[in-house]
């Protein structure tokens, strides 16, 4: 009987040990204990988004690196934390990357998941419009999924061309399980686009306070042309009916050398323009070239997502 015993609260003490190991580098609070539950952000905690609040890991924002599914080394999240410290300071922008493993039946769920925990930890809080990038690698054995997600300013930097390109440079050692060197080629890519600039696409949109990207309303030339020659018309005619010296004529043939002068008519016929400005759209998820907004409500954008 006694024997029986120790054999149960060994393999107790081992499943205990192992549960341990495979959590071993994230220490997750409970925000039933945080003033606001944890979230120090600017957004606003509803019954709608109280769910996705209490429901996302509240972490401690210095670590940058969260490895649930224990797929780094002590030694290999330690070099990539070096390297992640030299993007923030370099760009003032945060980089997270988050290793979970939960199933899920559409890519939304990564998005949800990926935008929920940037929004409700104190990623780039110090930073303008909480700008920052996340690379979410789900390990959901059945299907795995990872994707890149902007926030604030970095939406700008890294758009969805750049971000697929990063995609698809990482794709293979990240689909091999090579997750050193994969990580670490996803933040000298984001670094290398930084250092370019923002892209040409880009320039013609801003990022407003909630996180959104607006596209920049632009006065067509045409119209630009007409008002400036209605203006100039306007202060050309005041300045001539001040002026004294000005002799009004009583008829036109008076000025007209009829000799010289042949007069044809000519219709003319000025086709309308239009120009028009809109915002990305701000639903949907899961890449293409949009701004999305999460459960908190702020914006976001990301790639195109890879499984593999």
């Amino acid at each position: 009987m006694k024997s029986k015993l120790i054999k149960i609260l060994t393999i107790i003490l081992i499943v205990f040990t192992i549960t341990n190991v495979y959590a071993k580098g994230v220490e997750v609070k409970d925000r039933n204990d945080l003033d606001n539950y944890g979230v120090n952000k600017k957004w606003n905690i509803t019954d709608k988004n109280k769910g996705n609040v209490l429901n996302t890991p509240c972490v401690d924002a210095n670590e940058k690196i969260y490895d649930f599914s224990d797929v780094l080394t002590d030694e290999e999240e330690k070099e990539l934390k070096k390297e992640i410290d030299k993007f923030i300071e370099e760009t003032k922008m945060d980089m997270v990357i988050v290793i979970p493993e939960f199933s899920y039946i559409n890519d939304n769920e990564n998005e949800n998941y990926a935008a929920d925990f940037y929004d409700y930890n104190d990623f780039g809080i110090e930073f303008n419009k909480y700008s920052g990038v996340l690379l979410l690698r789900n390990t959901y054995e059945a299907d795995p999924y990872f994707n890149i997600y902007t926030f604030g300013e970095a939406q700008l930097y890294f758009s969805y061309n750049r971000l697929e390109n990063t995609l698809d440079s990482i794709y293979y050692d990240i689909k091999n399980k090579n997750y050193p060197s994969g990580f670490s080629r996803f933040v000298e890519d984001m670094k290398k686009y930084y250092k370019i600039g923002i892209p040409s696409e880009m320039k013609s949109y801003t990022v407003d306070d909630m996180g959104y990207l607006q596209k920049l309303y632009r006065i067509p030339w045409l119209i630009s042309l007409l008002i400036s020659g209605i203006i100039t018309g306007i202060i050309m005619a005041i300045l001539i009916s001040k002026n004294k010296m000005v002799i009004k004529a009583t008829k036109a043939a008076e000025y007209l050398d009829k000799n010289s002068v042949n007069i044809t008519r000519r219709e003319q016929m000025l086709i309308g323009t239009h120009t028009t400005s809109h915002v990305i759209d701000s639903g949907g998820s899961g890449g293409g070239f949009h701004s999305s907004g999460g459960s908190s409500g702020g914006g976001h954008s990301s790639g195109g997502g890879r499984h593999g």
